[in-house]
């Protein structure tokens, strides 16, 4: 389970880049980890998570996938609740997981904060932040589009 130090530093963290007034928790109550901030925090398991109707957006989801709440639930169920709320519920998501997960969250778009490379523990941590997910290319912009007035000058 991720210690209370490193919850408050990464709130810290997430707080500086983006502010956050409203979270969202699954698989552990975090609003005890609330340090200088005033998150509204909001906490469900999972049961209740999949039949939440769509209400309000959150700023921050947090998810445990490694608490014991997770224990019996199928890959389907962690695949529906990751989609729900990166799709409605969630403006940016932090995970932390097992290393068996991987699979689940890279094909959901996440991306990884710690390298599993780097310690021994079976612990992972992911993020999904809608504003990050996808780098918008070179090519998509006004400079390259078809302008009537080289229409002659150039051949295509």
């Amino acid at each position: 389970m991720a210690e209370q130090n490193v919850i408050t530093s990464m709130l810290d963290d997430l707080s500086a880049e983006q502010p956050i007034q409203t979270a969202l928790c699954i698989g552990q109550n975090l609003a005890q980890y609330q340090t200088n901030h005033s998150i509204q925090w909001h906490y469900f398991n999972v049961s209740e998570f999949l039949s939440l109707p769509f209400t309000q957006r959150y700023d921050l989801g947090f998810v445990l996938l490694d608490s014991d709440e997770f224990a019996n639930i199928s890959d389907t169920q962690k695949a529906q609740m990751l989609v729900k709320l990166r799709d409605l519920l969630a403006k940016r998501i932090v995970v932390t997981c097992k290393l068996q997960d991987e699979k689940l969250l890279r094909s959901l778009g996440f991306t990884q904060l710690i390298d599993k490379t780097t310690h021994e523990s079976d612990f992972a941590l992911w993020q999904f932040n809608i504003l990050t997910y996808k780098h918008v290319p070179d090519w998509f912009n006004s400079k390259f589009w078809a302008n009537p007035e080289n229409w002659n000058k150039f051949r295509w």
